[in-house]
């Protein structure tokens, strides 16, 4: 009852605003200290291992949607990772240094501390398990904790308002995060591979009609005549670049006449097709269709060839009329299947991310063990990456993922909050509590202006920047208030690069703050 009665009002005060976020899931750990406050007794009698069930569950459906960006991003980005491990460990080495030499506070509150200002739920769980008094970490994550929602936001304000800087390695606009249709009129004799756009997938053909013939699916064009008709897909800056290239807009639509060519969004449920290409599903060669989108939760992606499907995505296909039925059967469109988890993928892929936690490395005091908070996310991102294994889809549908991940970690901070409230009550409202708000503000800011001055010098963009910064900190109410102040798809994509990886850095630096 106490627990779910804290879940409860713990996501009320999450949907409160405070100035541009609110705290979201961390409402429920702050609800939790202020019960736990109450009664010394009360920590006693909550059932502790459910947190780590709650965290398990959280991290491996983490890892699950950030391992395939991880693995894709590794080559081009890794300079980039290289330079946030880097800045992770010296603000470890800052905030341990000046905590402990300079006010003399133990190791595992400054451990909480610096979980708290990278708001890693499992680098708190990491920290709880290396002390031997796990409230004392829980106490430094909930002090820490809003500073670095608030330091970061002022970082990211400050490269919202700041002007776009040379980027050296990275002066893409990224993809665009609106998509739009245009019906162009052909005017100039053109080879499509050559039109602006189509090579770096940009734009796509979704609608084609030759002179004097009838409206098709555009499969395999090569050659555009004056007087074609042509339906392009793709951001609208790209869009008008290729129209230019090609003519002018048409007077009238061809998806307007949905006589001979129709075209829908398909829910994705067949498993057979997850983790398959848009190539692989053979839409072309057994229906004569063709795949112009995918929307993946709130993101509309062009397709192309290579883009790998997951369950529950939405595919909008173009297809002969005729054929509707039938590719709908075959993409599976069945609501009922968007929330259906395999028992068996699941179970085998959380018993094998406890397995590789097992084991653990000593080095002086100090033991590091990959443990219930990063065993599960590596694995995690392992399997999420490799998507499939013969029969066996390890992807979940994004729905199901979202809501397993949603209850693993309203769990996890709930027992938190309610294990160690009565110690946040004794020390954070102290001059101890003052002083590890001194140390955790100054380990906050070092830490995000190393990642930001890393970007910059690694030549990254500012749209890039605040997606970097928003993955290294680890916090979605961050990443949505930098897409609030900049509508650019690299916010995003910088996001999923670090996100992952900084998680499983934390959680060895944790482990040598207590241990050392």
């Amino acid at each position: 009852m106490a627990v779910f009665t804290v879940i409860t009002l713990g996501a009320l005060l999450g949907m409160v605003r405070f100035g541009p976020v609110k705290l979201g899931a961390a409402g429920v750990l702050f609800v939790g200290l202020f019960v736990g406050a109450l009664d010394k007794d009360i920590a006693a009698a909550v059932p502790a291992g459910v947190s780590a069930l709650g965290l398990a569950l959280y991290v491996y459906t983490v890892g699950l949607e950030s391992g395939p960006a991880f693995f894709r991003e590794l080559r081009g980005q890794l300079a980039v990772m290289a330079g946030a491990v880097v800045a992770l460990a010296l603000t470890a080495v800052v905030v341990g240094f000046v905590g402990h030499r300079g006010f003399g506070i133990s190791g595992p509150f400054l451990a909480g501390g610096y979980a708290g200002i990278g708001t890693t739920t499992p680098g708190l769980a990491a920290a709880q398990a290396a002390s031997q008094d796990p409230t004392q970490p829980a106490v430094g994550y909930a002090i820490g904790y809003p500073l670095a929602v608030v330091i970061t936001i002022m970082f990211v304000s400050a490269l919202a308002v700041r002007r776009s800087w040379v980027a050296r390695r990275d002066p893409d606009s990224g993809l665009p995060s609106t998509l739009v249709t245009r019906t162009v009129q052909v005017t100039h004799d053109r080879v499509w591979a050559d039109v602006p756009g189509v090579a770096t997938h940009r734009v796509l053909a979704s609608e084609y009609r030759p002179v004097g013939g009838d409206t098709g699916v555009a499969g395999r064009l090569e050659r555009l005549r004056p007087g074609d008709l042509v339906v392009l897909v793709g951001g609208e800056e790209d869009v008008r670049a290729a129209t230019e290239a090609l003519g002018a807009l048409a007077p009238f639509h061809l998806l307007d006449d949905r006589s001979a060519v129709d075209y829908r969004r398909i829910l994705l449920t067949n498993p057979d097709l997850a983790g398959r290409t848009v190539a692989e599903l053979g839409l072309g060669e057994r229906y004569g269709a063709a795949v112009s989108r995918v929307r993946r939760g709130d993101f509309d992606m062009l397709a192309h060839d290579g883009l790998v499907l997951q369950l529950d995505d939405r595919v909008r296909v173009v297809m002969p009329r005729e054929r509707t039925t039938e590719v709908t059967t075959y993409l599976g469109d069945t609501e009922a299947k968007v929330s259906e988890v395999s028992a068996v993928s699941l179970g085998l892929g959380l018993a094998l991310g406890f397995l590789i936690g097992i084991p653990s490395l000593t080095l002086g005091s100090t033991t590091l063990a990959l443990g219930t908070g990063a065993g599960p996310l590596v694995m995690g991102m392992i399997l999420g990456w490799r998507r499939r294994t013969g029969p066996l889809v390890w992807t979940l549908p994004t729905r199901a993922n979202l809501t397993l991940r949603q209850i693993g970690l309203l769990l996890f901070l709930a027992i938190v909050g309610l294990t160690s409230g009565y110690s946040f009550r004794e020390n954070a409202f102290s001059l101890f509590g003052l002083k590890l708000v001194a140390v955790l503000a100054i380990g906050a800011v070092v830490s995000y202006a190393l990642m930001v001055l890393v970007a910059r010098v690694l030549g990254q963009s500012r749209e890039r920047t605040m997606g970097l910064l928003s993955g290294y900190v680890g916090n979605p109410a961050i990443v949505a208030y930098a897409n609030s102040r900049v509508s650019d798809s690299r916010i995003n994509n910088g996001y999923s690069t670090l996100f992952a990886l900084a998680i499983l850095v934390k959680i060895v630096c944790i482990q040598l703050i207590v241990g050392l």
